[in-house]
């Protein structure tokens, strides 16, 4: 293509070694911001993966949390009628 540079061994030996010095620096600087971010998008990735497995695990417990207070529910409606059926006795 016009106007490209490609960019290999044989044309990094025509630079002089003095001007290599920024552009090492820069490669190392682009070299350390790619693993940062690699180190970052699989820190990502782990927390997505936590946050999920912490809202399942919050699903279950309001199910559970449902379910309990459905039995005491229940309980309280069977007590409500044991007291009514002592209060119906005549003692």
């Amino acid at each position: 293509m016009a106007g490209e540079i490609v960019l290999d061994e044989e044309n990094e030996k025509i630079v002089p070694e003095v001007d290599q010095g920024p552009l090492r620096n820069l490669e190392e600087k682009v070299s350390f911001l790619l693993k940062k971010y690699h180190e970052l998008k699989k820190e990502r990735d782990e927390l997505a993966i936590a946050l999920d497995a912490g809202r399942e695990k919050m699903i279950r417990l309001e199910k559970k949390m449902e379910l309990l207070s459905q039995d005491r529910e229940k309980v309280k409606t069977r007590i409500d009628q044991l007291l009514h059926h002592l209060k119906s006795i005549d003692i």
